[in-house]
This record gives C-alpha cells, structure tokens and sequence, in this order.
C-alpha cells in the first residue's frame, strides 16, 4: 500500500509499506480523507515530544471498512466511518466512565500505531462511527476537539468570548461557542485569510494583534471566558491578561510545553485555567452526529483537498504564516 512516511524533521515522502496486520476486534479501512492537524505540523518540525520518526501520521480520518478481524464486527463492512483514534484500556477508572482520553494507558492511532497518512489503516472497531459524507466525516475528531474544549469552558448563554487562533480547531470552537449560546465571539489571528474565514463561522469582531490598536478594536477588552487554540507561551499570557474578574481560561493548543503565567493576575482576579485534551465518547458521538445533521455543511472554502503525494509540500505549506488554508485534507484518491 502507498503510505506518506514522516522520515525525518522536514522530511516526508509516499512509500510502498505493507498492509497493516489486524488485531482480534480491529477493523481495516480504505482510508478516504485524513487532515493535517496543527500536533502533526509542531512534530514535522521536531517540536512535538509524543511523536518520533519514522512513522505514518494521522489521525483526523473517515474512510470504508473493508475487513473484520471478528466475525461480530463483520456488520461494519462496507460502512463509512469516522474513527476516534484513542486507544485505551477500557478497564481503568476513565475509561469506564467514558474519558478515555485520560486513560494512563492511552495510545492513539499516527502516534503509537500507524496512522491514516495512507491507503489502509487499522483501527478498534468500537471506535468506529458512521459517517454519511466521507469528506465531512474526516473532520469528527477536530469538531470533537474543539466541542470538549467550549464544553470544558463552562461558557453560559450570553457570555462574551475571546478565540485566539483560527485554524481548525479555533473556527470550529467559534462555531460550537455559538451553538452553547455565546452572545459575542471574537477571534484573534496574525494569518489574515484565516482571520477573515472566522468571521464566516460565526466571529462578531476579528483582532489582528500584530496591528495598531486603533484598527483592532478596544484591544483591552475583557471577556467572560477565553480558548487559546494556539499554545504558544505568548498566547497562554495573552488568554489569561484578556480574561475578566472572575473568568475562564481554556488552554487547548499544544504548541510549546510551558506556559508564561502572570500568577497574581490570576489570584486578584480569580481566573480559573484549565487544560483540554481531545474529547470524551460521548463528544465524539455528540459530533459525528452534528456533522450528520449538516452543521458544516455550509463552511467548504477554508480546507483544500490534496492528492497524498503532495504532503510533504502541504505539510511546508501551513508552516508559513500566510498560509491561505486553515486546513488541508489528504487522500490517496484525490
């Protein structure tokens, strides 16, 4: 089979592998889509800790179940699916109730076991979810992401909010925050095309913080509760000086491991920090359901679509700051 192998920093090329081996309970899928997410990019570089090369990444996916390894997942052959790419030991206290991405044991799928930057990929059969557009189904686990991070958040109806980074997971986070009832979304983004993509999914005010104060609005503006989508150690500063007496801090974004904290603004004002990492079973069912229904149907200009082979020069592409794409999508077909 045809893989995309992240053979070293800045480094990927398309390669002949063999076609992966399937564990009892595992089905194999004709891979249809896989997006480049922004952990993939910080790895490609070399700044990721949990992903070393040689390996095949990806793990936002959808594709066609074409194998079962048990005779009881056979019903999924010839479904269309989305995954949840965790893979944990469905024993411990998490995983028994149902947060699985805390799972001490946790593995996941173009991290610890091959992943979705090929023409086949094996994956849990119960982490399988039926998708009704295979396109729209490779972006579940980014709307899954960024649903848990706005649930987390605890932001109630009417609540002002501060996005800062519009690239997938910040555009989905502005369009969820809606959806609980947020009464003002604004999104904060150096890459003006993915500024100006925000205001498509939902944003009420665009902040380019790289601009004169006067042309980016009251830039001193509190807000209820803020998602940095980022995870810079600037951007970590930024979320918490931007957070009101008494706010919420969504920390999301995993691009530096630590964090510059002005401690005593966050003890005078009563900030509460917390982190979000990936998403639970129910926010992931929550989500394939959501893109079912058709709730990004109508966002389609803000991810382009690739064959495989042009991934290392997609991969060099969202590096740059004006990349012109918020996303972009592989597949072996396209």
């Amino acid at each position: 089979m045809k893989a995309l192998e992240w053979s070293n920093i800045k480094e990927m090329k398309v390669k002949e592998m063999p076609e992966p081996v399937l564990m009892p309970g595992w089905v194999l899928l004709r891979v249809a889509f896989t997006g480049i997410c922004g952990s993939e990019l910080s790895a490609y570089v070399g700044q990721n800790e949990l992903r070393k090369p040689p390996s095949v990444m990806g793990h936002e996916f959808s594709g066609t179940v074409i194998k079962a390894a048990s005779p009881e997942d056979g019903y999924l052959v010839g479904k269309n699916v989305t995954v949840n790419p965790l893979v944990t030991c469905g024993k411990c206290r998490f995983c028994r109730r149902g947060d699985r991405q805390l799972c001490p044991e946790r593995k996941i799928i173009g991290v610890n076991y091959p992943g979705s930057f090929a023409e086949f990929v094996a994956v849990p059969a119960l982490s399988c979810y039926l998708t009704d557009d295979l396109l729209l189904g490779s972006l579940t686990e980014p709307l899954a992401t960024a649903f848990h991070a706005v649930r987390k958040s605890l932001v109630e109806p009417g609540d002002r909010v501060l996005v800062i980074g519009a690239g997938t997971i910040g555009l989905m986070a502005t369009a969820v925050l809606k959806l609980f009832g947020a009464s003002f979304v604004a999104v904060s983004e150096t890459n003006q095309h993915r500024l100006e993509w925000s205001r498509e999914w939902g944003a009420d005010r665009l902040i380019d913080p790289t601009a004169p104060k006067k042309s980016t609005g009251n830039s001193e503006e509190k807000y209820d509760v803020v998602i940095d989508a980022v995870g810079l150690k600037a951007t970590r500063k930024f979320a918490i000086n931007s957070a009101d007496s008494g706010g919420k801090v969504m920390f999301v974004g995993l691009h530096e491991p630590d964090a510059d904290v002005p401690g005593n603004l966050v003890v005078r004002n009563e900030v509460s920090i917390s982190g979000s990492f990936c998403y639970t079973d129910d926010d992931y069912r929550r989500c394939a359901s959501l893109i079912n229904s058709g709730f990004l149907s109508s966002h389609r200009n803000w991810y382009d679509v690739r064959n495989l082979e042009r991934g290392n020069e997609s991969f060099m592409e969202q590096l740059k700051p004006d990349a012109p794409f918020s996303k972009i999508i592989l597949s072996s077909e396209a």
